[in-house]
């Protein structure tokens, strides 16, 4: 019961660190949005940690998925420092990481569960595909500026992104098809932590590349409360997915 109160606890702390984060980096980042950020940032590592206790899960995927909230919290850390001109592409490099080691965690379920299941099926690959294609069509529709080289890792990260849901949403519907404890929950979780993720990093990347956005602050909001609703809704599944 103790750590479902502290992981409750910790749940609304990093959701109401983050509107004071919004407020505080209105303007640009400051000292002071860098430290509410960070400390939601950790708040989320930490109920990563709570739900492995919880479902006393000492498994690869449970691992998987607190290595992945790392690298959240490096990209957190670094992408906030915009005014560098190295630093914020460690950041990217950072939440790039970590969907590839949640896509790792999600395989490392499916297989399990499901062990002639191909990596990649042909509607995972139109699914990721169209979003790819969507998403430039919807950055030339606002004005959007992806220029030249800088749509390779774009897209690339556009791809990873979606393959993570595709990869969340076959291992929740595997793992609750199985009969497994938790299964609707469990499956509930990774698809709305994923689906959200993909929501957040779809705004951001008008925040950072529109001009007539970039200050938008309901924009803003929107992007950090999907994000930090996704992120602890995964740390959820080293409690749920055994």
């Amino acid at each position: 019961m103790i750590y479902i109160i502290l992981y409750a606890v910790l749940f609304i702390a990093v959701n109401v660190l983050n509107i004071f984060f919004v407020n505080a980096q209105r303007n640009g980042p400051t000292y002071k949005s860098l430290a509410l950020k960070m400390a939601a940032a950790t708040g989320y590592m930490l109920t990563g940690v709570i739900a492995m206790r919880l479902g006393n899960n000492n498994t690869r995927f449970a691992w998987w998925i607190l290595l992945g909230l790392f690298l959240c919290w490096i990209g957190d850390l670094f992408l906030h420092l915009w005014q560098h001109k190295v630093l914020p592409a460690i950041g990217f490099l950072g939440f790039l990481s970590a969907h590839f080691v949640f896509i790792a965690a999600f395989l490392n379920k499916i297989k399990l569960l499901d062990p002639d299941r191909s990596f990649f099926s042909a509607p995972e690959i139109i699914f990721v595909a169209a979003f790819c294609g969507g998403f430039l069509l919807f950055s030339w529709f606002i004005g959007t500026s992806l220029k030249g080289a800088l749509k390779i890792p774009i897209l690339l990260y556009a791809a990873v992104i979606t393959t993570m849901l595709c990869k969340a949403a076959i291992m929740g519907l595997t793992y609750k098809n199985a009969g497994m404890p938790d299964g609707t929950l469990a499956a509930g979780f990774a698809i709305a932590g994923a689906a959200l993720f993909v929501m957040s990093d779809f705004s951001i990347a008008i925040l950072m590349f529109n001009e007539k956005y970039k200050k938008n602050y309901p924009l803003k909001m929107f992007n950090m409360v999907t994000y930090f609703l996704a992120v602890l809704l995964l740390s959820a599944l080293p409690a749920l997915v055994k």
